[in-house]
């Protein structure tokens, strides 16, 4: 593996904690990763680095046996991404790790700002590193592109230099086991799925909140927005796979091409379905944090929005006129993802008067902190009185499994040395993702100022009104 920017924030501490743990889990066993690009180091140096982002980025205490074996595979090439001469010094280093041997599998992994793709893709392409290498592969991470235009002259580029088989678009929250079992839950439970459309679903809930900022990456966020970062990948990926319909089979082509047909079918989301917001400073455990305005690298009149919410609507017959909520945001008050399904209300007059306040049903998939899903069903409260009462029945993974399952990193590169591109993005949804969300990029121009709110928040009062004026609530978080 070549990871471009091998000394990168990404690097440090998504793929090279992820590859330690895949080596010592005994997942992989011969390998060589290769780091190339800025700053100047040597292999000795590099290696040290590596024990110092490990210790800080893995929760286990470091083991040195397997850290002194797994040590030895990392190598470091000190170079500038844009210089063409550098990627002569590629070719001969990865020749040599390679014995010259094309039929191993060689995964570039693009851990670096998406202004330098095409640069590297270019000079790959020139040393006849892409195509002409069967086993290749190029992994690129978000952002893809900034708009629906950008991201279809990405993909013609790295098309010139790659097949499409050879280009994994990665999205990381399909890596996670919760996500993956919304799939599981469906399709392997016949009581469930007959349940799974306008009949019987009010409607549908997603949250994606973080409590940290936008830690050091003013540049990248100034660009992107909360719009680029969550919203056109992991939001439209966690919808598309809530409403996909059952695939012929399991091949990754069959579930991505029902993963295409949702993002196709999403209705462009108007105006007054979006609330885009900023934060300004405040309160995360007893510590005060900055604005937005304040972080490093950020203009002082930005209007970049850091909190998103809105309603989507899918136009095909499973889900005529069932909304489907989404907030997302940064700075808030603690750190939680979940997809809710909530069932229409039962014939509330056969249960008399004093159930006039019950509960809907609800599915509930927890993403973070807690793996879990939760049915969440009413019955009646003990006593004299017809009172009904929410009760849950809870599938907890960590309790049930007793083990530990995979990160979702480890399992999106073992996916990847695999060649198995189920859990990858196509072009084409790519391309009906940012159509969905063209039109928020849109809006969000248009402003002339953007609402505020404050860190430590649930976010602003604005995201509240626009599920509240349906008479439905978001979940408490």
């Amino acid at each position: 593996m070549v990871i471009f920017g091998g000394a990168g924030d990404l690097a440090q501490k998504k793929l090279l904690p992820t590859i330690y743990l895949l080596f010592k889990k005994g997942f992989i066993k011969e390998f060589s990763i290769l780091g190339f690009g800025l700053p100047q180091m040597s292999d000795s140096e590099y290696r040290e680095n590596i024990k110092k982002w490990l210790s800080e980025n893995i929760k286990e205490s470091l083991d040195q046996k397997t850290f002194s074996q797994f040590i030895e595979n990392i190598f470091y090439l000190s170079n500038d991404l844009k210089d063409p001469k550098s990627y002569s010094q590629l070719c001969k280093k990865i020749t040599d790790l390679t014995n010259d041997d094309e039929s191993i599998n060689l995964i570039y992994y693009f851990a670096v700002p998406p202004n330098i793709f095409t640069t590297i893709v270019d000079n790959l392409s020139d040393k006849n590193l892409c195509r002409q290498r069967k086993n290749a592969k190029v992994v690129i991470e978000k952002p893809f592109g900034h708009n629906k235009k950008t991201a279809h002259e990405l993909n013609l580029k790295l098309l010139e230099a790659f097949d499409e088989k050879q280009i994994y678009r990665i999205d990381h929250y399909l890596g996670k086991e919760t996500v993956q079992n919304v799939f599981f839950f469906r399709f392997g439970n016949a009581l469930f799925e007959p349940l799974w459309n306008r009949n019987f679903i009010d409607h549908i809930q997603i949250t994606v909140f973080e409590d940290i900022g936008i830690e050091n990456r003013g540049f990248f966020y100034e660009s992107a927005s909360i719009i680029g970062d969550i919203v056109q990948n992991h939001i439209m990926q966690l919808i598309a796979l809530i409403a996909m319909e059952p695939p012929p089979n399991f091949d990754a082509d069959s579930i991505r091409n029902e993963r295409l047909k949702v993002l196709k079918s999403i209705q462009p989301i108007e105006d007054k379905s979006i609330v885009l917001a900023q934060y300004e400073e405040g309160f995360l455990n007893n510590k005060k944090v900055c604005s937005y305005l304040d972080e490093k690298n950020v203009d002082k009149n930005s209007n970049t929005p850091t909190f998103f919410a809105g309603k989507f609507f899918i136009d095909n017959w499973r889900w005529a006129n069932v909304p489907f909520y989404v907030r997302a945001g940064k700075r808030l008050k603690k750190r939680f993802t979940e997809v809710s399904i909530h069932f229409k209300f039962p014939p509330l007059k056969l249960l008399g008067h004093k159930c006039k306040d019950i509960e809907q049903n609800q599915i509930v998939f927890s993403i973070f902190p807690k793996q879990k899903i939760e049915l969440k069903f009413n019955v009646k409260y003990p006593g004299m009185e017809n009172i009904p009462y929410l009760v849950d029945m809870m599938f907890d993974y960590k309790e049930v499994f007793n083990i530990e399952y995979p990160l979702a990193y480890e399992r999106i590169l073992i996916d990847t040395m695999k060649s198995d591109i189920t859990l990858f993005a196509t072009q084409k949804g790519i391309e009906a993702m940012w159509s969905n969300v063209d039109p928020i990029v849109e809006f969000s121009k248009k402003l002339n100022s953007i609402k505020k709110y404050p860190s430590g928040s649930i976010g602003p009062e604005e995201a509240v009104n626009l599920i509240e004026k349906d008479n439905r609530k978001w979940r408490d978080v």
